[in-house]
C-alpha cells in the first residue's frame, strides 16, 4: 500500500470530512514566490493564512491582498530575530530579554498588522521558529490574542491561550529541501488518525505549515498533488473559524 493509499484508507474511515488549515510563514512582501502559492491555493480554493512578519510588512504586501480572497493574516513575532542564550535552540519570543520589551514589541505588531491588513489580520500569534518561552503565555490574552499557533498536537490544558496548531510541516530543515512525499504524507495519516482515535485533540484542525520563501520545486509539486488528491475529501478552514477551533 503506498502512503496515499494509506491517507485515502483513513479518511475514508471518517464519518465526515476531517478539518485541515494552511499556514504559510515569513511573508513580508509580494514575491514570485507568493504569487505562486496565492496562484496554487486559489486554484483549489482552499482559505490560506499568512504569518506575516510586523516589523519588515510592507505596504506592498496589503495593497496585493486587498482583492485576494480567502486570505488571512497572522502575526509572526516581531522581526524574526533570534536572542537566544548561547547554546540554545533560536527563539524571539523568550531567552535572556526583559519581559516588557518583549510584549511591548509583540503589542505594537499587533497594532501595525491591524491598521494595514484591518480584519484581515487575525489576534491569532505564530512566534518565529514555533517556540515561546512558556512565562509569556499568561500575558499573551491581555495583549488581545485569542490563540497562539505552534508546531505539534496541542495540549489538552492550554496555559494563557487556547493553541491552534500546525502539524505537517513539509520542508526537511537541515538539509533545507522538502522533507519527502513518504514523510510528509505519513504525518498527515497520523495525525488524522490520532484524532479519529482520540489520542490527540479531535476538535483542533489538521494543520499544514509551509514557507513559500524556501521551498524547492519538489515542495511545491507535493503541495499541488497534495491539494489535488485532497479535494472533496476534507473541509479547509479559513481565518475567523479558527478563532473558534
Amino acid at each position: 500500500m503506498t502512503v496515499w493509499q494509506a491517507l485515502v484508507q483513513e479518511l475514508q474511515r471518517w464519518p465526515t470530512p476531517p478539518t485541515l488549515w494552511w499556514r504559510d510563514d515569513d511573508a513580508v512582501a509580494p514575491t514570485a514566490a507568493l504569487e505562486r502559492l496565492l496562484l496554487l491555493t486559489g486554484e483549489h480554493a482552499i482559505p490560506l493564512q499568512l504569518a506575516v512578519i510586523p516589523a519588515y510588512s510592507e505596504a506592498t504586501l496589503a495593497a496585493r491582498l486587498t482583492d485576494t480572497e480567502q486570505v488571512w493574516i497572522l502575526q509572526h513575532g516581531w522581526n524574526h530575530r533570534g536572542y537566544a542564550a548561547a547554546g540554545e535552540r533560536k527563539r524571539e519570543l523568550g531567552g535572556p530579554r526583559p519581559r516588557d520589551e518583549i510584549l511591548q514589541q509583540l503589542s505594537q505588531g499587533r497594532e501595525l498588522l491591524a491598521r494595514q491588513y484591518g480584519p484581515r489580520a487575525l489576534d491569532i500569534l505564530v512566534p518565529p521558529w514555533n517556540r515561546i518561552d512558556a512565562d509569556l503565555l499568561p500575558a499573551l490574552p491581555g495583549l488581545g490574542y485569542r490563540r497562539l499557533s505552534v508546531l505539534g498536537p496541542r495540549p489538552r490544558e492550554p496555559v494563557g491561550l487556547q493553541q491552534i496548531n500546525v502539524h505537517i510541516d513539509i520542508i526537511d530543515w537541515k538539509r533545507r529541501c522538502f522533507a519527502g512525499e513518504e514523510a510528509v504524507v505519513q504525518r498527515l495519516t497520523s495525525h488524522l488518525e490520532a484524532r479519529r482515535l482520540g489520542t490527540a485533540d479531535a476538535c483542533e484542525p489538521t494543520g499544514l505549515m509551509t514557507h513559500h520563501l524556501d521551498q524547492d520545486d519538489d515542495c511545491w509539486r507535493f503541495l499541488a498533488e497534495l491539494a489535488t488528491r485532497l479535494a472533496g475529501r476534507v473541509r479547509w478552514l479559513e481565518g475567523p473559524t479558527l478563532l473558534d477551533s
